[in-house]
């Protein structure tokens, strides 16, 4: 019998039908069970009476691979249809628990933890209902540019002999005994090709090496890019920009209405007859002061609190989530940005802006030799390592532009999400590479790590007060001889956990005590204080010296959250003569620790 998927059931009514898939849910119900199977297309309902069939899968974990046939009956469950007297195979038998029960409609684990076992969270519907879109993203843009703008799709290179938009913000690799640096963006590639078929579209993998950990930035990620020439006026890249975009929100309002139902329908609002505002980089600035009082006119750049209030704006005043910024300064665009004529001190460049953040750059290039020429220049950038890509300005280019914009960036954005990650298959940042966390640097030993603390603090030009003193191995005594008060001092645990073993940091203030529960609701397992005994083999610290730098032990580090409401924080350096005090927040970002709610009186 052919194999039928969940999604078509509701036409094979009263048939016999073989089903494939995941083990979801297993309920049992005193002498009936409820199976529920995920496939590919969503989920199936089994109705299991036989004991015999029963004892089959009563022993199963999530994940188990089954193959069954039924008959599909029409159904007032959720699904509508379900599957009764089914014949039950086996296929691969999973006995032990999955680490995240990705089985729940909404997993309420921590990003960290989640990504942590993203193979196995990606099963989550949620997780795949994201993704699932995100494909559906790049489909409509291929869609657009192909169909619509009539551009060609071109394939450039990810290894290259130098930096394709200068600055330092790139990976070096070794080719050959050569250094190569991975492509930050094919934008000159598609300059080149523009030469070759005007319009020209890509969906490109970047690498930048930026030392950054916001919400929407990734060390690795998919940027959709477009150009093409021949323009009457520049602005005929924003009408593409625009087009394109309200092309993708009415494409996944028809296309993905169940994965976007499963998220809570989140999709941001480009209404197709409604155009987006522009605005020059000046009016934006002055419309930010004027809306709020916040003088930035003698920025550079707009802060992302303006590109929020700017957005706030826009669909206040225009029904649309997204608005074009134009006209922005050289000094922040590439050396390839065509310099406006009447002020060279301006470019013909654009943002856009959208729900509060920057989802697109591009504008008109520079297109002649002579001129791009003096754009590298203007840039210190040494021309000779743009040969190949000079030659087309030194033999025919028209007047070009286009845009690019990251697939991840314009996800989470479209999606209303709250951080990249998210919308990042398997994320690579400074703390991840193909999303698997990074082994940290290790120190062992009270000494070291006081010294390490104190460099880390020197080179970051931190101001703190490193006080000598007699051994203090309480909060109290460590509050009187550093003469802090003890609810400004940090108390630094370390424990073990019941099933894994493992060791964590957990940091509270001084005059507080940790809560149990809410640590294993948080690490999802019950905990104990480690041994003191152990702590001083393994670490190489004695209880009272240990430092809130969990980072250094390579331990997974919480803050309570009543730390970061300290303007200051005390704590040992190390050894339990020994303290630092410090402003909490330059602690906070020498330790990067997770934050949460386990303490009490």
């Amino acid at each position: 019998m052919e194999r039928t998927l969940a999604r078509e059931l509701r036409e094979c009514i009263g048939k016999q039908v073989r089903v494939r898939g995941f083990l979801n849910q297993l309920r049992l119900l005193g002498k009936v069970a409820f199976l529920v199977l995920r496939d590919r297309s969503g989920f199936a309902q089994i109705v299991i009476e036989s004991p015999e069939e029963l004892r089959k899968v009563s022993a199963l974990q999530i994940g188990s691979i089954l193959s069954l046939t039924g008959k599909a009956v029409a159904s007032q469950a959720a699904f509508g249809v379900e599957i009764v007297s089914p014949q039950i195979e086996v296929e691969n038998a999973i006995r032990e628990a999955p680490p995240v029960e990705y089985n729940k409609p909404e997993m309420p684990e921590s990003l960290d933890f989640i990504l942590d076992h993203r193979p196995l969270a990606l099963r989550n519907r949620r997780e795949q209902a994201v993704f699932r879109i995100q494909g559906e993203i790049a489909h409509a843009y291929r869609l657009f540019m192909h169909d619509t703008v009539q551009a060609v799709e071109y394939f450039s290179p990810n290894l290259l002999g130098a930096s394709s938009e200068g600055g330092a913000e790139f990976f070096q690799v070794d080719y050959f005994g050569h250094t190569a640096t991975l492509a930050q963006s094919s934008q000159l590639y598609k300059q080149i090709m523009v030469g070759v078929n005007e319009r020209v579209f890509a969906l490109a993998p970047f690498f930048r090496a930026e030392p950054s950990h916001t919400t929407r930035h990734v060390s690795e990620g998919k940027q959709l890019e477009f150009e093409m020439g021949f323009f009457h006026h520049w602005h005929e890249i924003l009408d593409i920009q625009e087009s394109c975009i309200k092309f993708i929100v009415s494409y996944l309002e028809r296309r993905c209405l169940d994965d976007l139902a499963t998220l809570g329908n989140p999709l941001i609002a480009a209404p197709a007859g409604i155009p987006f505002p522009r605005l020059s980089f000046q009016e934006a600035q002055e419309l930010y002061f004027q809306r709020t009082g916040k003088d930035e006119r003698g920025e550079p750049d707009l802060s992302p609190a303006a590109e929020r209030e700017l957005c706030a704006w826009s669909k206040e005043t225009s029904g649309t989530d997204l608005l074009f910024i134009t006209d922005w300064k050289s000094s922040k665009r590439p050396f390839y940005a065509y310099p406006k004529p009447e002020n060279p001190e301006l470019t013909n460049t654009f943002d856009l802006l959208c729900a509060g953040t920057e989802i697109t750059s591009g504008g008109q290039r520079r297109h002649t030799y002579e001129s791009m020429l003096e754009g590298l220049r203007m840039k210190e950038m040494d021309p000779a390592h743009f040969t190949d890509y000079l030659s087309i300005f030194k033999y025919g280019m028209p007047p070009h532009g286009g845009f690019g914009m990251g697939l991840e960036r314009l996800t989470m954005t479209l999606l209303k999400l709250k951080n990249i990650r998210e919308v990042s298959l398997f994320p690579s940042d400074t703390k991840r590479i193909a999303g698997v966390r990074l082994k940290a640097h290790t120190f062992f030993g009270g000494e070291n790590i006081r010294n390490e603390i104190l460099r880390l603090c020197r080179e970051r030009h931190f101001q703190i007060h490193h006080l000598v003193h007699e051994t203090a191995p309480t909060s109290e005594q460590a509050a009187r001889v550093s003469n802090a008060p003890v609810d400004k001092g940090i108390k630094a645990l370390i424990l073990r956990g019941k099933n894994s073993k493992k060791n964590y940091q957990f940091n509270i203030p001084g005059h507080l005590k940790l809560d149990m529960k809410a640590v294993a609701d948080i690490v999802h397992e019950k905990c104990e204080f480690e041994e003191p005994a152990v702590i001083q083999e393994r670490f190489g610290l004695i209880v009272g010296g240990v430092p809130p730098f969990g980072n250094l032990l390579h331990l997974d580090n919480y803050f309570d959250e009543e730390i970061g409401k300290n303007e200051r924080a005390s704590f040992s350096c190390g050894l339990p003569t020994e303290s630092i005090t410090m402003r909490s927040q330059d602690l906070i970002s020498l330790v990067d620790p997770r934050f949460g709610r386990f303490s009490k009186p």
